[in-house]
């Protein structure tokens, strides 16, 4: 969708589905900005009557008790515009938590529904972070709209309405005043706005050469390649040419500051002459003439807040509540939510898949199936596709072109509530308990505490604590003062997560990288036994794993080379022999090294 850059087209757009997701909360909001308007408008009211009164009982015309509740009533009317004015700023804090909830669960809902290859594109992932950070800021700029109608406006009318009833000058004051306040305040976001923009991306390289020099990320590099005097050299240019921006910005600011501000000397001057001469002719009494002062005061503060505070910062982020609109407005298909069947057949037919933003086809026209109870393994060198493949058969992609099929069901256009499980080479490290981290993979399973224990004895989950006595409410990460453990920690625990999952699809993606040789040899031989009752696709690098599969399908360059058993495939010269060979070579070679290194 394309922006529109409309101020009130894009605030009322907001408030629309504001007031859809909390209708009687917007609904009190608006009643919450006319009672605090009002409450601002009745100190002038009360405040003209009791100077008015003050007069009469100078005159010997009012008694001491009427001054008293004139005064009483002036003193209550401020206390309820203080009372109006805390209710309605912690209301609004109320509704901007509310509120914010209900939009996140949007663009949560609106990210699910993504394919995966989605989080691939650049521009998507952007449109997710701006449609995050609209999120939070829609509250406050939508609102300004309902302030400036409710509070604000209910204020100049009530004010203003009263004073033009007492005599039509004193309004006519109130708008003379007002006016050139607005547009002097308008003319000054307008001029300045060009300038701020010139500014934000040397803000932005400022903001990064300082996480260069500071940051643990590039803390290390940095410091053994000694280019931290560089970055600091980058730093300070971007720093002097933010300066010389500024202090044009400010040149320029001062300059229409002074001009505007000598145009509202001249017309708050001939205000106070008109009040001054209307007072000495008594057309208006003295009472009138200060209420038009507060008001007047109270018009600048108003007008300072409306316009260079309120409507300044909300036009300046109207476009995170147009990203944010955006974004939820995408158009997505609904699919229907489905479990893998008992009995699972997979079958690619003619897949072919594009990274976005390329032009290469990482998958070139693949075709083959999978029987139910078949383990397969996939295996390949580093970019010819294995990884890519098994997200396309998990339907985690959607293939550019051809089909994938589960018992004759095109995978993109279901969603697999449940029957699928997999381990992936990334995996998550959840900084909450063992048992959770494990667990999370089928939340609507009961704990069974021995089934967990038995995953982590299978995959030597070892926290230092011995597999049978091994505490499973043990925190783990330092994030919320847990215990840190290793990567080839980490990496076991998400391959028991993937394993306490009962699928019959189970898919593991290089699942053991960060685990040696030789205990990668064990767990495979464990998943032999655990796969021999479910359809199984195993990734990996390291083709002495792959033996342990009814199938062997070699990838080179996005497309099917062989497929066939590890002896079938070792009978014949390709792709799969030859990569075989090679690491029998390599670790070979390994192990005379260690021998000759152990030797005196």
């Amino acid at each position: 969708m394309k922006q529109k850059n409309n101020f009130l087209a894009s605030s009322l757009g907001g408030l629309k589905v504001l007031f859809r997701l909390k209708t009687n909360m917007m609904l009190f909001y608006v009643i919450f900005a006319i009672l605090h308007g009002l409450s601002w408008a009745l100190q002038i009211i009360f405040m003209q009557r009791f100077f008015d009164s003050a007069e009469v009982y100078s005159q010997g015309k009012l008694g001491l008790m009427q001054i008293i509740f004139a005064l009483l009533a002036m003193g209550l009317t401020y206390i309820f515009s203080q009372i109006m004015n805390g209710v309605f700023n912690c209301f609004g804090q109320i509704c901007n938590l509310a509120v914010g909830k209900e939009l996140n669960k949007l663009i949560f809902r609106q990210i699910d529904n993504l394919d995966v290859s989605s989080f691939e594109d650049t521009k998507r992932l952007e449109d997710i972070d701006k449609a995050v950070n609209g999120s939070k800021s829609m509250f406050w700029v939508c609102t300004t709209v309902l302030d400036v109608i409710f509070f604000y406006g209910t204020y100049f009318i009530a004010v203003g309405g009263y004073l033009f009833k007492l005599k039509p000058v004193l309004g006519i004051s109130i708008v003379i005043i007002f006016v050139p306040s607005v547009v002097s305040k308008l003319l000054n976001i307008i001029t300045f706005r060009k300038l701020e923009d010139e500014s934000v991306p040397l803000r932005r390289q400022a903001v990064y050469f300082e996480k260069c020099m500071t940051d643990k990320e590039y803390l290390k590099e940095s410091r053994i390649l000694g280019v931290v005097p560089y970055f600091e050299q980058l730093y300070h240019k971007v720093l002097s040419d933010l300066g010389r921006l500024t202090i044009k910005a400010q040149s320029y600011k001062s300059i229409v500051e002074f001009c505007l501000s000598l145009i509202t000397v001249i017309c708050y001057g001939a205000v106070i002459y008109l009040l001054f001469i209307s007072v000495m002719s008594r057309s208006i009494s003295i009472g009138a003439f200060a209420a038009v002062l507060a008001s007047i005061n109270r018009i600048y503060g108003f007008v300072n807040e409306v316009v260079s505070e309120r409507f300044g910062w909300a036009s300046e982020n109207i476009v995170m509540v147009e990203n944010f609109m955006s974004f939820i407005d995408s158009p997505l298909k609904k699919k229907e939510k489905m479990s893998v069947p008992e009995e699972v057949c997979i079958r690619l037919d003619g897949i072919s898949y594009v990274y976005p933003n390329s032009s290469k086809k990482a998958l070139d026209n693949i075709n083959f199936t999978i029987g139910d109870r078949q383990t397969v393994a996939i295996v390949g060198e580093n970019g010819s596709g294995k990884t890519t493949l098994c997200r396309t058969i998990m339907g985690l992609y959607s293939p550019s072109e051809g089909t994938v099929f589960y018992n004759n069901i095109p995978v993109n256009s279901v969603s697999w509530t449940y029957g699928v499980s997999a381990v992936f080479q990334k995996y998550c490290q959840y900084k909450m308990t063992l048992r959770d981290n494990i667990c999370i993979s089928d939340i609507d399973k009961e704990n069974n505490d021995s089934r967990i224990k038995e995953l982590c004895r299978q995959c030597r989950v070892n926290l230092g604590q011995g597999y049978d006595t091994i505490d499973l409410h043990t925190f783990l990460g330092r994030d919320f003062d847990g215990i840190e453990i290793s990567g080839g920690q980490w990496q076991r625990i998400a391959i028991a997560r993937g394993l306490y999952r009962d699928s019959n699809l189970i898919i593991l993606d290089e699942p053991t990288a960060a685990i040696d040789p030789m205990e990668e040899t064990r767990l495979y031989l464990d998943f032999a036994g655990i796969c021999e009752k479910k359809t199984a696709i195993i990734v990996t690098h390291r083709l002495a794993s792959a033996q342990i599969a009814d199938r062997i399908i070699v990838l080179k360059d996005g497309k099917v080379v062989q497929d066939g058993s590890h002896e079938e495939l070792l009978r014949v010269e390709g792709e799969y022999k030859r990569m075989y060979e090679l690491q029998q070579k390599w670790y070979t070679e390994q192990k005379d090294n260690a021998f000759q290194c152990s030797c005196p």
